[in-house]
């Protein structure tokens, strides 16, 4: 009844998209409070396909604008503080990201008092907000079923999405025409961020693929070429960068060395027989810098980016150490552009938005998780327990390059997964800590930990090891 009345009154008074709205937050309520863990996989299945399903119509309610599919971050955000501060939930204990990017968070949080404009303000920091509290929630529920949940949720969340995509890709259908390439995008609001996602698929694929212990490689290998077609389908060039980055990491720790060589010629051959929008859009890029006249061009993306760019350098020296305020460079791109746009640069954002202070929060964040993501790793190169560790290593550095041409602070939609597997590093962390294979840090110290979860820890670590040293014996033997 709870549920029911008031969508059949917004139904009648509203329309159908009040409806939809309110059946997202009811349902996703509803579900939440009766069972968290099933509500947290079913979110990370749907969240990708927010745009699919929203199907981008908006509401206009007062002063507040939104579409159905931005219900999902307020959605996470809500929850976020219902779980943490009804339910007296310690959001500190055993989180490594806790401090720092709540320093971050809050930063933006308080720069709302003096920035230009509201909705844009509230907006960012809703956007920053929303993966934070589903990496909260989520690891706070954690077990060793769940971990393998989560991963399985994250490769049910691609279904719609890669099969869409393909589905464009062979009706010609995508993004508009942008510089004369048709960019798929699938059920994402642009194909940056479809291609951000496909990235971070592909270093969970890929790892797992790599993975001794996994099966069915052969459908796993099927898996990572679609998701390879639909990266080149998105025409984003930092994402081919970032997924080339990944390819190579990985293959390399894992010492796989003759997936390299193989993948490269591979990739030469198909450059040459079917690379030809590739090598063009690859070119458009190098095309800016041959005068000095075109680097501003505002008709191609690179040289809009530079002026943008620049504009943000200038003007950040007015309010270097707290900034001009969250959502301030959008309204920049107002006064540069005539319309609303973000600075494409995570790094420019923060500093303008927050100075020198929020370039120091922000740099605390990306330290920490890199540092998290290497404690369970640097004592080895692979392994079953390891393999969670590599993948967020691969997606914080696709995380950080992305941060440099391209808006993923604000794309919690793609956020939200990296987040997502950063619990996952930080439970098996906890673990290998109780097991004394690495040392334990001071925010994990009262994180309880049941004896058979460390005794299971313990026993994985020797058969890796053991793993490894039968690879490296068979290695030797095959040298001589």
């Amino acid at each position: 009844m709870l549920i029911t009345v008031p969508m059949a009154l917004a139904l009648a008074f509203g329309g159908p998209h009040y409806m939809a709205a309110l059946a997202i937050i009811g349902v996703g309520g509803g579900l939440f409070l009766a069972n968290p863990k099933a509500f947290i996989l079913v979110f990370l299945t749907l969240i990708a396909m927010r745009n699919f399903v929203a199907g981008g119509d908006r509401i206009t309610i007062g002063g507040f604008d939104f579409d159905l599919g931005g219900l999902v971050n307020v959605l996470a955000t809500g929850i976020g503080f219902v779980y943490f501060l009804v339910l007296w939930k310690n959001p500190f204990k055993g989180r490594s990201l806790t401090v720092p990017y709540g320093a971050f968070l809050g930063l933006f949080a308080v720069s709302m008092a003096w920035a230009p404009e509201d909705r844009w303000s509230s907006r960012f920091v809703t956007r920053l907000a929303a993966p934070f509290f589903t990496y909260l929630i989520i690891s706070d529920m954690l077990d060793r079923k769940m971990v393998r949940q989560v991963i399985t949720a994250i490769y049910a969340s691609s279904i719609v999405p890669i099969i869409y995509g393909f589905y464009q890709w062979a009706t010609g259908q995508g993004n508009d025409v942008t510089e004369g390439y048709v960019r798929v995008n699938s059920s994402f609001f642009h194909p940056a961020h479809f291609s951000m996602y496909l990235t971070f698929l592909f270093c969970l694929a890929y790892a797992e693929f790599l993975d001794d212990a996994r099966t069915n490689r052969g459908l796993r290998l099927i898996y990572i070429g679609m998701l390879v077609a639909l990266e080149i389908s998105t025409y984003t060039r930092i994402s081919w960068l970032a997924m080339l980055v990944c390819w190579v990491y990985l293959s390399w720790v894992y010492k796989k060395r003759s997936y390299l060589v193989a993948g490269g010629l591979l990739g030469a051959f198909g450059l040459v027989a079917f690379g030809r929008g590739i090598v063009s859009r690859m070119e458009d890029a190098g095309a800016v810098f041959q005068t000095g006249a075109e680097v501003y061009d505002l008709n191609t993306s690179v040289g809009w980016r530079l002026y943008f760019w620049d504009e943000l350098q200038r003007r950040f020296w007015e309010h270097q150490w707290l900034g001009h305020g969250a959502g301030s460079s959008v309204m920049l791109g107002v006064e540069l552009f005539g319309q609303e746009a973000a600075p494409h640069n995570g790094y420019l954002r923060v500093a303008y938005e927050t100075g020198w202070l929020g370039v120091a929060f922000f740099a605390w964040v990306l330290l920490t998780m890199m540092w998290q993501g290497f404690r369970l790793i640097r004592r080895r190169r692979a392994g079953t327990l390891a393999m969670v560790s590599h993948v967020y290593v691969t997606m914080t550095l696709t995380y950080v390059m992305l941060n440099a041409t391209d808006n993923i602070l604000e794309y919690y939609e793609v956020a939200i997964y990296q987040w997502a597997i950063l619990s996952l590093v930080e439970y098996n962390n906890v673990r290998a800590a109780r097991a004394g294979y690495i040392e334990e840090a001071s925010f994990e110290a009262d994180v309880v930990v049941e004896s058979d979860e460390i005794k299971d820890v313990a026993e994985q670590i020797r058969a890796d090891e053991a793993a490894a040293a039968e690879a490296e014996a068979a290695r030797t033997l095959a040298g001589r």
